[in-house]
């Protein structure tokens, strides 16, 4: 029995083959193409926000002369408050040093008075013929006696009135040191609550340039570029990279999407026929030929 082969060959069309050629080699020239590395960066800390790390830096521990000045004021207050007080023997220190002179004084003067008197008494009694008498010699101790009387209360009393004097001397300087403490107390606590004031205000304008500093590093000012220009820098780095491959794979996709126009080519092959067959054949026609003479 006689056999037969078929060879089928599928082909696009010319101009799709010429075009997948051509992303072929595209493709295999991108292959070799060495690209620029684009690593991620990170931008550094902008001017604002190193202006505020030195204004913390040297803020650290700016309270303390505030704190030194308070506890000196609130212990000298305390020092002070403490001698404010008055004893028994407060008020010497605040008598007179010339009291006793004064007393002294006065009792020459009362004596200079005395005699004065006895003098006068002298002379009535030398004029009335009894000098010498009973009568002037009580007079005259009448006289003494009021000079003594005299003395003594003009003494007492002004002693009485340098102690009164001294005495509200101490109790004013003794008031007048409480109030000093208490001065030097509240000066101290100013002083405290300045110093937390400063530091307070220090830690706002720390903060307030921290701010500011975040939004120079996001999106930069002036010569410093910030985060956000890098990043963009950096993806449209990525993309132009990238054009050559995505317009490649573009052409790609135009070409899966393409319906394909196949051409079949068919080749039909018969094999000759074998020599039994060819005598076989031979004598049935020469049968067929004796036949048709008869």
């Amino acid at each position: 029995m006689a056999t037969s082969t078929q060879e089928v060959t599928q082909r696009l069309p010319k101009f799709q083959e010429d075009f997948l050629a051509d992303i072929f080699a595209q493709a295999e020239a991108l292959k070799d193409v060495s690209l620029p590395y684009a690593p991620e960066q990170m931008a550094g800390l902008s001017p604002e926000q190193q202006q505020a790390l030195t204004l913390a830096s040297q803020g650290v521990g700016a309270y303390a002369p505030f704190l030194q000045q308070a506890g000196d004021a609130i212990g000298q207050g305390i020092t002070t408050a403490q001698g404010a007080t008055t004893t028994p023997t407060s008020y010497q220190q605040y008598m007179d040093p010339y009291l006793e002179d004064v007393v002294q004084q006065q009792y020459a003067d009362i004596a200079e008075q005395g005699a004065i008197q006895q003098n006068q008494l002298g002379a009535s009694a030398v004029g009335s013929g009894a000098f010498g008498g009973s009568r002037q010699a009580v007079a005259q101790g009448q006289i003494a006696g009021d000079v003594l009387k005299q003395q003594a209360r003009t003494g007492s009393q002004l002693r009485s009135a340098g102690f009164s004097q001294a005495n509200q001397l101490a109790n004013q300087a003794a008031q007048q040191q409480l109030q000093q403490a208490q001065m030097m107390g509240a000066l101290g606590q100013g002083a405290a609550g300045l110093g937390a004031q400063a530091q307070q205000l220090g830690v706002q304008d720390i903060n307030t340039m921290l701010g500011i500093g975040g939004l120079t590093q996001q999106f930069g000012s002036g010569d410093f570029m910030g985060q956000s220009q890098i990043d963009i820098d950096r993806r449209n780095a990525l993309a132009q990279q990238q054009l050559p491959f995505q317009q490649v794979g573009f052409m790609s996709d135009i070409f899966r999407g393409v319906p394909a126009l196949q051409q079949t080519t068919t080749q039909a092959y018969t094999p000759p026929p074998s020599m039994g067959s060819q005598l076989l054949g031979l004598g049935i026609a020469g049968l067929g030929a004796y036949g048709a003479t008869r």
